[in-house]
């Protein structure tokens, strides 16, 4: 009985030795039957799409055939499992930890990444991610399917070319005022058939603040107001070129206005404080238009061009990519969700 009780312990040794041995990596076995190599770019690019939006299904395109060489006490390890252990440690899910695998022998000098390390990681929450250069990101997004000029049409992050940014550089166009002027006339000129009221009033305001003529002020109609107030565009106009240029007489423009019960509180007296100031004021720029099918519609009339994103420095579009990323991690609402899955679809399906 003695002898069949020892061997019974023998041979439950023996299991759990056999199960901490296969479960520790120690038999290697990814690297044995297939063969190693050193991690490339694609995988690197993996590894850092997964860690960004905490994703392991995306740890899965890396071979268990990429090795990252490691570094001082660092032995070499799975790229593999490198991804799955980022996210077990970020994310503190251990569970994940199951799919590490220990590349070679135990090492009792190097810090080795296996599933023991993971387990440690994912209960402390450490992680230590990778970085990925401006132009292999760019890269990568369009290898699997992404344009900077539509990536907004995902629904989550704004554009790359901030359209309302170029239509304030306007004035500094070369001949703007003539471009305006054979949009909607000359500063004379009455109504403009055809013309959106309010697209006139933009044009005007540009050609008030480049010219300093307050008579372009006057061509807008008289019933346009600003987006979302009741302040009226052409006293608008009348106010910020008086307050440039410091013209008392530009602000008589201003009529004051029925609304206006105290003639002292109104817009015209306000602006006649600010031009008489001799302290210096914040010059006033054109008004911009509300949005971006406008401002478009509006550059699109005087001929000038919008820049395409793919114009942009790269990094500058990079930039808009991690932001891409950023959101795709943090939002939690069906657009997200969904911009999230087509991310992860576009990412596995791509191949070397």
């Amino acid at each position: 009985m003695a002898n069949k009780g020892r061997r019974w312990r023998i041979a439950v040794l023996t299991v759990v030795l056999g199960a901490f041995a296969f479960l520790s990596g120690l038999s290697s076995w990814p690297d044995r039957l297939r063969g190693t190599r050193p991690v490339n770019q694609r995988d690197e690019l993996f590894r850092y799409a997964a860690q960004e939006l905490a994703e392991p299904a995306l740890c899965e395109n890396i071979p268990w055939s990429a090795i990252s060489p490691g570094g001082f006490f660092l032995a070499s390890s799975y790229e593999r499992s490198s991804c799955y252990a980022y996210i077990a440690g970020r994310a503190r899910r251990p569970s994940l930890c199951w799919k590490v695998r220990r590349l070679g022998a135990f090492s009792f000098l190097s810090r080795q990444t296996s599933m023991w390390s993971c387990i440690n990681d994912a209960w402390h929450g450490l992680n230590a991610g990778i970085a990925v250069s401006p132009a292999s990101l760019v890269d990568f997004f369009e290898r699997i399917g992404y344009d900077p000029d539509t990536l907004h049409l995902e629904g989550i992050t704004p554009p790359l070319v901030d359209v309302k940014a170029v239509f304030q550089q306007l004035p500094h166009q070369p001949e703007i005022a003539a471009r305006i002027e054979k949009a909607i006339g000359d500063v004379h000129s009455p109504t403009v058939p055809g013309r959106d009221a309010t697209d006139v009033a933009y044009l005007a305001d540009v050609a008030a603040f480049v010219t300093g003529n307050a008579n372009w002020c006057a061509r807008i109609p008289e019933d346009v107001r600003l987006p979302n107030q009741s302040t009226r565009f052409r006293d608008w106009c009348f106010f910020t070129l008086a307050a440039n240029t410091k013209s008392a007489e530009t602000c008589r423009r201003i009529p004051i206005r029925p609304e206006e019960s105290d003639a002292r509180l109104s817009l015209r007296a306000s602006c006649g404080r600010q031009a008489d100031s001799s302290s210096p004021n914040g010059r006033y720029g054109p008004e911009v238009p509300e949005n971006d099918d406008r401002t478009r519609a509006l550059m699109a009339m005087l001929s000038v061009g919008v820049p395409r994103a793919r114009s942009l420095p790269i990094e500058t579009i990079a930039t808009g990519y991690h932001r891409f990323l950023d959101e795709l991690n943090n939002g939690g609402d069906t657009l997200h969700l969904a911009a999230r899955r087509r991310f992860v679809e576009r990412a596995r399906r791509l191949t070397e």
